[in-house]
């Protein structure tokens, strides 16, 4: 594929893609359905018929392009035309720090900033404004500095505005600095009358997309305002582009039981995770007889259309905090001890095996492993990834329960991660001894696809991990003892425990 060096080209290159789609080209329905969010995890068939627009031309283009969105190619392609020097990444930088004193100055003294003061720097396409929104005196000094109050995000799946996601104190403020109401501002804030008001302008908000593609019913957690839309024609089924999930799987995902609740209430269908969540054993029986395939179910794989795989990962993925949950695990994340049993009860074999594993009860588990001996290699490749799960969350007596049932201990997620990988990301020193005790040929030298092993996706987590509860220096001990390869640049890192593993790792040098 040729190189894109300007907008002309961007823009050219999509259309051209729209009109070779629209007649019917092998290779332009090929490139859509490998690259399109909406038809990839779909038939062939199902995105040759797919209704292409320019917009979604656009992001397959930029997704050859290794970009997530079109803003986002765009603003690469505007960059390679201006140079900002290292201005820009420290306006980037002071952003997200809220220093506004500092960012201040920084405009005052490189007034060139403002050409892209307003472009998709920052994460998922946001604008500075959008980062800056609960901060009163960063956004009065990107205002103060020619920032547009009203510009959004540039996200393939739908644009965030300023005022959405946003709490009602800043809310009220941006309103009085300029902020335009929107449609899913008002769903989310509550603001019936404004609501009454557009709708007479304007019947088709109640079905407007906004950010990551969702409806004003997704923002809605007041009940009279999911009465207002739904009486207007508002789809309870409705699922946003970007996590393909409904108003109730977003509720539940940002913790608004209540809110779930109230959707359940007016007739919202029901997930087995949902019911699981909301804790109702009445709402799990009827979710299984729904769609009985559903206690095989783990979210964000196919299988099971109410949790359908999705481009950003359905939003049970942030509720949970992990891809590849099954009803069982939800149930023991969330203390369901009546819930699991009923799961366990429905359970085909080698689904109770998987249950009984993450549980950590290893009589349970044994006992099935005796009675069908060729139980865990017969099983699909997304079960025995859960020992990646189990490793990745740091459950180091389930990995070792598992270890023992005969579960490859080299088997690799989609980002080439093998469990021992994922332990050393989080720094689970417990899960990496596990794992390393069983384990007669250690994959330490095995690249990820990042291009790193298990001791440098540690040194990588040391930095990234969201976890409080990892032991770096004595993980990286493990890795080292176990015969890691050191390398000398990552020396010092300022950690004298961590320094001592890594030194007691590299090869002497020449003369020694």
């Amino acid at each position: 594929m040729p190189k894109l060096t300007n907008l002309e080209d961007t823009i050219s290159a999509a259309r051209a893609l729209m009109s070779k789609f629209q007649a019917g080209d092998e290779d332009a329905i090929d490139r859509v359905h490998q690259q399109l969010p909406q038809v990839k995890f779909g038939a062939r068939a199902e995105a040759a018929a797919f209704p292409l627009t320019l917009s979604e031309a656009q992001t397959v283009v930029a997704r050859e392009n290794s970009a997530q969105s079109w803003g986002e190619l765009r603003l690469r392609v505007k960059l390679e035309d201006l140079d900002f020097g290292e201005e820009l990444e420290q306006f980037k930088q002071l952003v997200y720090a809220n220093d506004a004193a500092k960012l201040d100055e920084l405009l005052s003294a490189h007034p060139e900033l403002k050409s892209t003061i307003d472009d998709p720097h920052f994460f998922f396409g946001s604008t500075a404004l959008i980062i800056a929104k609960e901060h009163e005196d960063l956004v009065d000094v990107l205002l103060k500095h020619d920032a547009d109050i009203n510009a959004k995000s540039q996200w393939w799946a739908g644009d965030f505005h300023i005022l959405e996601v946003t709490s009602a104190q800043a809310a009220e403020r941006l309103i009085k600095r300029g902020a335009e109401i929107t449609v899913h501002a008002a769903a989310e804030q509550g603001w019936l009358d404004w609501l009454e008001s557009a709708y007479e302008r304007d019947k088709t908000i109640i079905h407007q997309r906004g950010g990551d593609g969702k409806t004003p019913l997704h923002y809605a957690t007041d009940p009279a305002v999911m009465d207002w839309l739904l009486a207007r024609g508002a789809d309870l089924e409705a699922r946003d582009l970007d996590h393909a999930s409904t108003p109730l799987q977003w509720q539940l995902g940002a913790r608004n039981d209540d809110a779930a609740r109230a959707l359940v209430k007016r007739g919202a269908q029901v997930d087995i995770f949902a019911a699981v969540v909301l804790g109702e054993i009445e709402l799990v029986d009827k979710a299984l007889a729904a769609h009985p395939q559903a206690i095989r179910a783990r979210v964000n794989q196919a299988g099971y259309e109410l949790v359908p795989p999705a481009d950003g990962s359905h939003q049970y993925v942030y509720t949970f905090n992990a891809a590849g949950l099954s009803p069982h695990q939800v149930a023991l994340e969330f203390e369901r001890a009546d819930i699991f049993d009923r799961l366990i009860k429905q359970s085909p074999t080698d689904v109770r095996l998987l249950a009984y594993c993450a549980r950590g009860d290893r009589e349970a588990a044994q006992r099935i492993a005796e009675a069908h001996p060729d139980i865990v290699p017969r099983m699909a490749e997304g079960d025995r990834r859960q020992l990646i799960h189990a490793a990745w969350t740091g459950k180091a007596d389930v990995v070792a329960l598992m270890a023992s049932l005969g579960f490859d201990l080299h088997i690799c997620d989609d980002d080439a991660m093998t469990p021992l990988h994922a332990a050393a990301f989080h720094g689970f020193a417990d899960v990496i001894s596990a794992l390393l005790v069983a384990d007669d040929d250690p994959p330490l030298d095995w690249l990820n696809g990042y291009g790193g092993t298990p001791l440098a996706t540690c040194m990588y987590g040391r930095a990234h991990s969201w976890r409080s509860d990892g032991d770096f220096p004595e993980s990286m001990k493990l890795l080292v003892d176990a015969g890691s390869e050191v390398r000398a640049e990552w020396l010092p890192t300022g950690d004298e425990a961590i320094d001592d593993a890594l030194r007691s790792g590299l090869a002497p040098a020449a003369g020694d």
